[in-house]
């Protein structure tokens, strides 16, 4: 009874392991993908930095970070929106409240939106 339980814990455990690396791989895919996307077909736009933090993540000794932005659309409404990115500290050190930054968004999910790198 006792090696049941522990079989069927380990096999339990096992598949909240693969279920997780499931979801990462499939997330970091859409991520991906919508990154060239908006590349490819995003709308430009000017948006103000409202807010700056870091995640506490580093990729390739890059810091993430979290931008919250008004985005001021060439038509339409302006909106608020957030995204998450990799910047250089050169970058982070230049990015300040209130400045105005470039963006490319999605007009039909607005939470669709990345920083334009000069």
């Amino acid at each position: 009874m006792t090696l049941i339980l522990i079989s069927l814990s380990l096999l339990i455990f096992i598949a909240v392991i693969l279920a997780l690396a499931g979801y990462a791989f499939v997330r970091a895919f859409y991520i991906r993908s919508a990154g060239k996307r908006l590349q490819q077909k995003g709308v430009e736009a000017e948006a103000v930095l409202l807010n700056m933090q870091q995640t506490g993540v580093y990729v390739n000794d890059l810091p993430q970070v979290i931008l919250q932005m008004q985005v001021q659309p060439k038509t339409g409404r302006n909106f608020v929106t957030e995204t998450e990115t990799l910047l250089s500290f050169k970058e982070l050190t230049e990015m300040h409240i209130g400045h105005l930054i470039h963006v490319k968004y999605n007009p039909s999910n607005i939470k669709e939106v990345m920083l334009v790198k000069h």
